[in-house]
């Protein structure tokens, strides 16, 4: 994990237009693996603010995605959701119709445990 962090800091110093979206997303992946999950949710908000600012549409929806992902596993689940459906947005503005029902699945998925939660405590 380390090396490909490094590979990809250094593709984004030869063009931060390019990888400075994959460089943060690599970066939060690494820290969420390394349990600094302070970190790890500040490299997913710079990874998606650089693919919407850069109009990287899918990467900008595969950032949301595991920003999403890392918020529901973390117990962050209205915030996870909320990330889910901004990524559920973009995969379908890019046309991406089987990700976007694999997407809408596992929200439903995860909106029905949620639900099934609140009902038992």
């Amino acid at each position: 994990g380390e090396r490909a962090v490094t590979w990809m800091s250094q593709l984004e110093l030869m063009s931060k237009w390019n990888f400075e979206n994959k460089s943060k997303l690599l970066q939060a992946e690494l820290h969420y693996l390394e349990g600094d999950f302070e970190s790890a949710e500040t490299a997913y908000k710079a990874s998606i603010k650089s693919a919407h600012d850069h109009r990287f549409i899918n990467e900008e929806a595969l950032a949301y995605e595991l920003y999403g992902i890392f918020c529901v596993e973390n117990k962050m689940v209205n915030e996870g959701l909320k990330q889910l459906y901004f990524a559920l947005d973009n995969y379908k503005q890019w046309g991406a119709k089987t990700k976007a029902n694999e997407l809408q699945f596992l929200i439903d998925l995860i909106d029905i445990n949620y639900l099934k939660k609140l009902t038992l405590s």
